[in-house]
C-alpha cells in the first residue's frame, strides 16, 4: 500500500512538472505570436505554480514590457531576485527595465555581471542581453551586436532567435542590408520561423511604398510558412487600409482570428467602418465603445472619430478628438499620417496655423526615408496652396531641396516657380541659378531666372522700362527655346516682349526692338499689341530727328 502511494505521488509530481513545462512553453509561444494577453495568463499561472522558475519569471517580465507595464515587469523581476539572488537571466531582465528607466550605467553593470557569471559562454544570456539593448530605445545597439555576435561563436550554436535579435540591432543602426542578412540566417537555421520572413519585409516597409512588391511578398511568405502568424496579417491589413478596403477587411479578419481580442483589436475593427466610408457610423460605434469602457477604452477610437469628423467637414470636433488622441497615445501608436492630419486640421483655424508647421516638422524629423520626407513636404505645400498661401507653400517645396540632395529638374521647377508665384523673387532666382548650373541647356532655368529678376525690379515694373538684370537670361532663354518654337511658344512671347521693350525704352534701338516684335508675329501672327507697337516704332525709325522723343513701346501681349 505504501509503495502504491509513493508511485501515485511521483506520478502526480511528474504530471505537475509536465503541466508546468507546457504552461511556460505555451506562454513563450503566445509571446512569439504577439498574443500578450494569453502569454500573460499562461506565464502568471506558471510563476504561481513554481515561483522560483527563472525562465517563467523572465518571460512574464518580457510579456509585461510588451504590454507597456514596465512597473509590473520591474516588480516581477525584483521579487524573483529577492528569492533567487543574482541569477544571470533575472539580472538581464531587471537591467532591461533599468534601460527603460534611463539608468544606463546600472543596466550595463547588470548585463556585464550576468555575462561574467556565465563566463561569456551562455547563449541564452548573451541573447537576452542583445535583446534588451536592441528592443529598448535607450539600449546600445552596438553593444547588442557585440554580444549577439559572441553568442554565434559559442560551440554548437544553433539558436535562430539570436539572429533575429541581431537583425533588430542592425535595424537600430539603420543598416538594413546587415539586418536582412541576419534575418535570412535565422531562417536558414529554422525554415519554419515566419518571424524571419516578416522582419525582412519590415525592412522594406521603411523604404517606402515603392517597395510594396517586396515587403508584401515577404509577409505572404510568412503566413504561408505559418498561417497563425498574426503580425504579418496586421501589416498587410495596414497596407491595404487606405488602398483597398475589401482586401484590408480580409486581412483583418485573419489577423483577428489569430490574435487576442483586445480593446485595441476592437478599435481597429471600428476604424474599418470609417475606411468603408461610413463616417457617421464609425463615430457612433466609437462613442458607444468609449462610453462603455471609459478610461479603459482604446485611444485609437479618438483617432477614428477625428478622421471621420474631418471627412464630414466638422473641423471643431476633428481637432478636439485629434488633440485627445495625441495627448493620450503612446508614441508607438501614433502614425506619421496622424501628424499630417493634425497639421491639416490645425491649419483650418487662424490661431493654430503656426502649429501646422510644427506637426509637419515633427513627422519629417521622425522619418529617416528621404522619399517620405519629400512626400510630407509636398503635403505641407499642397495644404498651404489650398489656403491660398503660396509663400508658405513655396517654403515647403524649397525644403525638399535640402531633404533630397540629389534633387532633379522636377524639384527645382516646382520649388522655383512656387517661390515665383509666392512673390519670393530672390529665392526663386537663387533656385534658378541652381537649375542653370545643373542643367545649362534647359530652357526652364533661364525662364525662371529671367522672370524672377524682372518681377523683382519693382521700379522697372512701375515705370514700364525694363532693367538690365534679366537681359542675359532672356537672351539665353530665346537661344535655347528657338530650337522648338511651338513647344516654347508662350515662353518666347514673354521673352520677345521683354526684349522689344528693353531695346525700345532703354537703348532707344528701335530697329532691334522691331526685330523682336517681328519674332512675336512669327509665332503669333494675330498678336495685335505686337503689330501696333511695331507700327509706332516703324514711324519713329522713319523720322530719325524725332527718335529721342518717340513714345515708349507699349507692353506686348505675353509681356508681364
Amino acid at each position: 500500500m505504501i509503495k502504491h502511494t509513493v508511485r501515485l505521488i511521483v506520478a502526480s509530481a511528474l504530471l505537475c512538472n509536465v503541466a508546468f513545462a507546457q504552461s511556460v512553453d505555451d506562454g513563450k509561444k503566445f509571446y512569439y505570436y504577439e498574443k500578450y494577453v494569453s502569454a500573460k495568463d499562461a506565464l502568471e499561472k506558471a510563476v504561481a505554480a513554481k515561483p522560483d522558475d527563472v525562465e517563467a519569471v523572465y518571460w512574464l517580465g518580457q510579456t509585461l514590457i510588451e504590454m507597456r507595464d514596465t512597473a509590473g515587469a520591474k516588480a516581477v523581476f525584483q521579487k524573483a531576485l529577492q528569492a533567487k539572488g543574482s541569477d544571470p537571466l533575472l539580472l538581464v531582465g531587471i537591467g532591461q527595465v533599468e534601460l527603460m528607466e534611463k539608468k544606463t550605467n546600472e543596466a550595463r553593470q547588470r548585463f556585464e555581471t550576468a555575462i561574467s557569471l556565465t563566463k561569456g559562454k551562455d547563449i541564452g544570456i548573451l541573447n537576452a542581453v542583445g535583446h534588451a539593448n536592441a528592443a529598448t530605445a535607450e539600449g546600445d545597439a552596438k553593444y547588442a551586436i557585440e554580444k549577439l555576435t559572441l553568442a554565434t561563436q559559442v560551440k554548437r550554436f544553433k539558436e535562430a532567435d539570436v539572429y533575429i535579435n541581431l537583425g533588430d540591432a542592425q535595424r537600430r543602426l539603420m543598416d538594413g542590408g546587415a539586418a536582412v542578412t541576419a534575418y535570412q540566417n535565422a531562417f536558414g537555421l529554422d525554415p519554419k520561423l515566419a518571424e524571419a520572413k516578416y522582419k525582412v519585409g519590415k525592412i522594406y516597409v521603411t523604404q517606402g511604398p515603392d517597395q510594396a512588391n517586396i515587403f508584401l511578398k515577404n509577409f505572404e511568405e510568412a503566413v504561408t510558412i505559418d498561417p497563425a502568424y498574426a503580425p504579418a496579417y496586421y501589416d498587410m491589413y495596414s497596407y491595404w487600409y487606405s488602398r483597398d478596403v475589401n482586401k484590408a477587411r480580409d486581412y483583418f479578419a485573419k489577423y483577428k482570428a489569430n490574435t487576442d481580442f483586445t480593446p485595441s483589436v476592437e478599435a481597429e475593427e471600428i476604424s474599418l467602418v470609417y475606411a468603408s466610408g461610413d463616417f457617421k457610423g464609425a463615430i457612433a460605434k466609437a462613442d458607444e465603445k468609449l462610453q462603455k469602457d471609459g478610461d479603459k477604452a482604446d485611444v485609437k477610437l479618438y483617432r477614428t472619430k477625428a478622421y471621420a469628423y474631418d471627412k464630414l467637414g466638422d473641423s471643431v470636433n476633428a481637432l478636439q478628438n485629434m488633440e485627445t488622441f495625441l495627448a493620450k497615445a503612446s508614441p508607438d501608436i501614433i502614425l506619421p499620417d496622424n501628424y499630417v492630419k493634425m497639421a491639416e486640421i490645425s491649419a483650418k483655424f487662424p490661431d493654430k496655423v503656426a502649429q501646422a508647421d510644427e506637426y509637419f516638422n515633427k513627422v519629417i524629423s521622425m522619418d529617416t526615408v528621404v522619399a517620405n520626407k519629400v512626400n510630407y513636404a509636398k503635403a505641407a505645400s499642397d495644404m498651404y496652396k489650398k489656403l491660398n498661401d503660396r509663400g508658405k507653400s513655396a517654403e515647403w517645396l524649397t525644403k525638399i531641396l535640402t531633404y533630397k540632395p540629389d534633387y532633379g529638374k522636377t524639384e527645382l521647377f516646382y520649388a522655383g516657380f512656387e517661390n515665383f508665384y509666392g512673390e519670393k523673387y530672390v529665392t526663386a532666382d537663387s533656385i534658378a541659378t541652381l537649375y542653370k548650373t545643373k542643367y545649362p541647356d534647359d530652357v526652364q532655368g533661364y525662364y525662371l531666372a529671367f522672370r524672377s529678376k524682372w518681377s523683382a525690379d519693382t521700379a522697372a515694373l512701375s515705370s514700364g522700362i525694363p532693367s538690365v538684370e534679366p537681359v542675359e537670361d532672356a537672351k539665353k532663354l530665346i537661344e535655347l527655346a528657338e530650337t522648338d518654337k511651338q513647344k516654347y511658344k508662350q515662353s518666347l512671347l514673354v521673352a520677345y516682349g521683354f526684349m522689344a521693350g528693353y531695346y525700345a525704352n532703354n537703348l532707344k534701338d528701335y530697329p532691334a526692338a522691331v526685330t523682336y516684335l517681328d519674332k512675336i508675329l512669327e509665332v503669333d501672327p494675330g498678336n495685335a499689341d505686337a503689330q501696333a507697337n511695331k507700327e509706332v516704332l516703324q514711324k519713329a525709325i522713319n523720322k530719325p530727328q524725332q527718335k529721342s522723343t518717340a513714345p515708349a513701346a507699349k507692353k506686348t501681349a505675353g509681356a508681364k
